[in-house]
């Protein structure tokens, strides 16, 4: 039997961001991200420093969690990397360098690490992009079943949710609140803050 030898390039470093965020655990299960997950004994060291202080706040305490439980099971592929890039002040720049040095590819949430990666020309991967990838598509004219939940800001309007979190407003659905309708897509805005769907109801 012949074994490949993984690359560098095959291992992902998490910035201390994606730690904090703890979505990294739900992403590894799916099996979507292959390779090896890369925690510099730095990056833990800070977030056991941090998590120590009195004045430690939840997405620290999660951050620390996240770490025991990469380590603490065997169905993550967790290594500790001890090096320690001298000479720079920052988490995030210690982060980028460490790529470099290793030919990692960074994993972060948005752009975090854009200002240094970019210069460093190392790869980065978003989660943010790719629970944007996997949203469904919706278009003009699309059928969509909704419950509305509350009424909207304009008369006659009822707002309802989709599973990915998704807004959907409801021309002439306040009248329909609590019961699952059908409803027809206009258009479409994607926000900073999240996709909004506007429909009215099926004729």
């Amino acid at each position: 039997m012949q074994f490949i030898k993984k690359r560098h390039s095959d291992f992902f470093l998490p910035s201390t961001e994606v730690i904090i965020d703890g979505r990294i655990l739900m992403v590894l299960k799916t099996g979507f991200l292959s390779g090896v997950i890369v925690l510099p004994q730095f990056l833990i060291n800070y977030i056991k420093q941090q998590v120590a202080s009195p004045k430690a706040d939840v997405s620290v305490k999660r951050g620390d969690m996240v770490i025991e439980t990469l380590l603490g099971k065997r169905e993550y592929n967790v290594i500790i990397d001890k090096t320690h890039p001298k000479n720079l002040e920052g988490i995030n720049r210690k982060i980028v360098r460490l790529a470099v040095l290793k030919n990692y590819k960074l994993l972060t949430i948005e752009d975090e690490l854009e200002t240094f990666s970019k210069v460093a020309g190392v790869k980065v991967l978003k989660l943010k992009e790719l629970g944007m990838a996997l949203k469904q598509v919706f278009f003009k004219g699309d059928i969509l079943t909704v419950k509305p939940v509350k009424r909207g800001r304009y008369t006659g309007e009822g707002i309802g949710y989709l599973d990915d979190n998704s807004t959907v407003i409801i021309e002439g659905a306040s009248t329909s609140l609590g019961k699952v309708i059908r409803c027809e897509v206009i258009s479409v805005l994607d926000l900073p803050t999240g996709r909004v769907i506007f429909t009215k109801i099926e004729q």
